[in-house]
C-alpha cells in the first residue's frame, strides 16, 4: 500500500490546457498517460482518507476454534459422563422415590422447599443461561450479515414463537377435554337417597333436582344450632321471592338444609378436583421437560469437547446446573403421584431415566466427534443458539404461567399458601433463581 501512495505522489500533474498547445512540444500520448492522468485528477487527501480507511477496517474473522487443542483425554471426559449420568438421574429421582415410600424418613417440609426451589432454578435457567446465549451464539461477529447486521432479533423472535407454540397446544388440548369434563361435572353430581323429601327425584333426562341448584341463605350446622326467629325467615323469603322454586324450599326444615349444604361441598370439591385436571398437568410437566431436555444435547457436546481448565469449570458447573434442574422437573413429576400415576406405574422412572440420560448422550456424542464437532464454527453457533432460544420461550412459559403464577397467584394457592408458608415459598424461589444464577457465570 506505500507503494502505491508513493506512485499517486511521483504521477506528473497535467495541467487542463482548454483547447490551446504548444507547438513546440510534442503530443503526449494519450493512451500512454491516461491511467496516471485518471489518478491524479482525485484530490490526494481523498485517495490517502479511503486506503487508510480500508486499512484500518476489521477483517470479518474466522470462525472456529482458533490455536491448535491440545492432547484429548477421553479417560477423563468418560468418568465425567457417568458422574453427571449419574447426578442427573439422583436429582431427579429423589422427589419420585419420596413420593412414593413416604416411610421413609424424608422431611416433608424439604419436599415442599425443593419444588419451590425448583421453580427458581427453571426460571433463571431461561433467562440467565439459555436466552443470553442464543443472543450471543447467533450474534457472533463470523455469523453472516444477516444474523449480525440485518436482524440480531433473531434469537428473541425464535423465544417467541416458541411461547406461542405452547399456547397453542395448550389451547388444542384444553378444547379436546372441555365437553368430556362439562359431562362428568353433570354426571357426579349427588343424588338423595330418600325420594320423599323436597324434590329429591331425578326430573328427565340432563335435569338436575332443585335441591341442588337452591342455595340456601343460612345454613346451620349440628355443632353450631342457631334459632330460626320470624324476622330472619322472612327477610330469607324477601330474597327468595324472585325464585319460583323459593317458596317451596322456605319451608324446608334446617335438616334438609343441612343436606344441600353438604351437597354443594361435594360438588364444590368436584369442581376443584376438575379443574387440577391431572392430563393437563401432565401435558404442562411434558413441555417442562421437553424445554429443558432440547438444550441438554449441546450441554453435553460442549462439556466433552472442552478440554484443560475449561473443561474442569464447565464440568463443576454443569453437575449443579443438572442437580437443581433435577430436583426441579422431579418433583413436578412427583405431584402427579398417585393422581395419574398409580404405584406400579414405570412413567415417573421413565420421565427422570430420560432427563438424566440426555445430557450424557450430548457427552457420548461429543467424545466420538471431538475431533469434528466444532461448537465455534458456524454451524454448531448457529445450531446452539437456535436450540437455546427455542428451550429459553419453553422454560420462559412454564415457568411463568404454569408455575409461578399457579402456585402464587391462583385462587387456590391463597388457600394452600398462607402466612408462613406462603414466605417460605417465595424464599425458596428466590434462593433458587439466585443460585442458578451464579451458576451461570460459569456455564
Amino acid at each position: 500500500m506505500a507503494s502505491l501512495l508513493a506512485r499517486i505522489e511521483a504521477a506528473p500533474t497535467q495541467r487542463p490546457t482548454f483547447g490551446l498547445t504548444d507547438k513546440s512540444s510534442p503530443a503526449p500520448d494519450r493512451n500512454h498517460d491516461r491511467g496516471p492522468s485518471s489518478l491524479s485528477g482525485l484530490p490526494l487527501e481523498l485517495l490517502h482518507a479511503e486506503l487508510q480507511r480500508r486499512q484500518d477496517a476489521p477483517a470479518k474473522p474466522a470462525c472456529g476454534t482458533v490455536g491448535r487443542r491440545g492432547a484429548y483425554n477421553t479417560g477423563i471426559h468418560v468418568f465425567a459422563l457417568f458422574l453427571i449420568l449419574a447426578l442427573s438421574t439422583l436429582a431427579c429421582s429423589f422427589p419420585i422415590i419420596a413420593r412414593r415410600f413416604p416411610k421413609l424418613p424424608i422431611p416433608h417440609r424439604f419436599l415442599f422447599l425443593s419444588r419451590h426451589f425448583g421453580t427458581g432454578v427453571l426460571i433463571a435457567t431461561a433467562f440467565i443461561h439459555l436466552l443470553p446465549t442464543a443472543f450471543i451464539s447467533m450474534t457472533d461477529p463470523c455469523l453472516p450479515d444477516f444474523w449480525t447486521e440485518t436482524y440480531p432479533q433473531m434469537p428473541g423472535l425464535i423465544a417467541m414463537l416458541s411461547v406461542f407454540m405452547v399456547v397453542g397446544i395448550e389451547m388444542f388440548f384444553a378444547s379436546k377435554g372441555a365437553g368430556h369434563s362439562h359431562a362428568n361435572e353433570w354426571e357426579r353430581v349427588p343424588e338423595e337417597q330418600s325420594s320423599g323429601e323436597g324434590r329429591s327425584s331425578v326430573y328427565g333426562n340432563g335435569h338436575v333436582p332443585s335441591d341442588h341448584l337452591q342455595v340456601p341463605t343460612t345454613p346451620y350446622t349440628d355443632t353450631s344450632p342457631k334459632p330460626r326467629d320470624s324476622a330472619s325467615s322472612d327477610s330469607d323469603l324477601e330474597l327468595d321471592d324472585l325464585d319460583p322454586v323459593a317458596d317451596e324450599s322456605a319451608t324446608l326444615s334446617n335438616p334438609h338444609r343441612r343436606k344441600i349444604s353438604e351437597h354443594e361441598n361435594n360438588l364444590h370439591h368436584l369442581t376443584t378436583k376438575d379443574d387440577e385436571n391431572p392430563q393437563r398437568l401432565f401435558l404442562q410437566c411434558l413441555l417442562l421437560e421437553a424445554g429443558i431436555l432440547f438444550h441438554s444435547i449441546f450441554i453435553g457436546m460442549a462439556v466433552s469437547v472442552a478440554q484443560g481448565t475449561q473443561f474442569a469449570v464447565l464440568l463443576i458447573a454443569i453437575c449443579f446446573h443438572q442437580t437443581f434442574e433435577g430436583f426441579a422437573l422431579g418433583s413436578r413429576i412427583a405431584a402427579l403421584i398417585p393422581t395419574l400415576f398409580d404405584a406400579s406405574s414405570p412413567k415417573p422412572w421413565l420421565m427422570a431415566l430420560a432427563y438424566g440420560a440426555t445430557t450424557p448422550i450430548g457427552q457420548a456424542m461429543g467424545i466420538v466427534l471431538h475431533s469434528l464437532y466444532d461448537p465455534a464454527s458456524k454451524v454448531g453457533l448457529l445450531m446452539v443458539g437456535i436450540t437455546n432460544a427455542i428451550s429459553s420461550g419453553l422454560l420462559l412459559f412454564a415457568g411463568l404461567v404454569q408455575l409461578i403464577a399457579e402456585d402464587f397467584l391462583s385462587e387456590k394457592s391463597y388457600e394452600a399458601l398462607k402466612g408462613r408458608r406462603r414466605i417460605e415459598a417465595c424464599l425458596a424461589v428466590g434462593l433458587g433463581g439466585l443460585l442458578m444464577a451464579v451458576v451461570g457465570a460459569f456455564a
